[in-house]
């Protein structure tokens, strides 16, 4: 018996060909496909560990990205604060790896006693470190008067300038840390004078201010410095509370700009 074949049409096969490829195509619109467990979600921890792989590399601004990275998903992460403090500490920046690290503290107080080194040397490094008493402007006047500043019991640094009354510009300035006390020696030419008072942490010589500034203060009275060199003016800094409103203060706020130039 003889097989017969069919021969299939041509436009048949044309159209299983144009089929073909639609079978590759999702399923339905609106169907998501399963996602890619391969590729991890960068969470913050996984920033920050990215950062400290930079950090490892020397590689300072990746890892100040990628920390970067960690605080924007989480502003509240100190960790990563800490380490993009230590980035910016190697490339220099100081004043952005001293305000890191002041934050790093700020979100978690259980790491200041890890970080207070850090910051320590920040510090040094961006600010001229000063004795427990500098002379910032005067000089030695024969048979002047003493100025003392007693800063032992005080809870910042401060600086005393004296102006002649009337006048802008500051004459004498003196500085003293906190838990330190000091008497200057014939330094205060007679003469009438007022007296200002600045207090804070980190004293620039350079911007003649501190960096971390707590307040400014001026003497009410002028202060008369006559007779002879044995004579002075003595300040006795203690933690200060504002009076009660019955009470007239010796000491008065100013604004910064009322401040003397030094």
């Amino acid at each position: 018996m003889t097989a017969t074949h069919q021969r299939i049409p041509f436009y048949f096969l044309f159209l299983l060909i144009l089929l073909v490829p639609l079978i590759s195509l999702p399923v339905a619109a609106g169907s998501s496909p399963e996602p890619d467990e391969s590729i991890p979600v960068m969470t913050a921890p996984l920033w920050n560990d990215r950062g400290n792989t930079y950090s490892s590399q020397l590689r300072w601004d990746l890892a100040i990205d990628a920390y970067s990275r960690a605080i924007e998903l989480e502003p509240s992460f100190a960790r990563a604060y800490f380490n993009r403090g230590k980035a910016y500490a190697e490339l220099g920046r100081y004043d952005d790896a001293i305000a890191d690290y002041e934050m790093a503290i700020a979100r978690d107080p259980s790491l200041k006693g890890v970080i207070e080194h850090f910051l320590d040397i920040a510090v040094r490094n961006r600010y001229v470190t000063l004795p427990g008493e500098a002379l910032l402007k005067g000089t030695l006047f024969p048979g002047g008067q003493f100025l003392a500043v007693d800063n032992t019991k005080g809870t910042s640094d401060v600086v005393v300038a004296l102006t002649p009354r009337g006048q802008r510009g500051a004459v004498l300035a003196v500085y003293v840390a906190k838990g330190h006390s000091h008497r200057f020696d014939q330094v205060v030419p007679p003469g009438i004078y007022d007296v200002y008072i600045t207090t804070g942490e980190r004293w620039n010589p350079k911007e003649k201010a501190f960096a971390v500034e707590t307040g400014y203060l001026m003497w009410k009275a002028p202060q008369v410095f006559a007779g002879s060199g044995n004579a002075g003016l003595t300040l006795t800094f203690i933690q200060w509370y504002p009076p009660s409103c019955w009470w007239d203060p010796a000491l008065t706020s100013i604004t910064p700009e009322q401040f003397p130039a030094l």
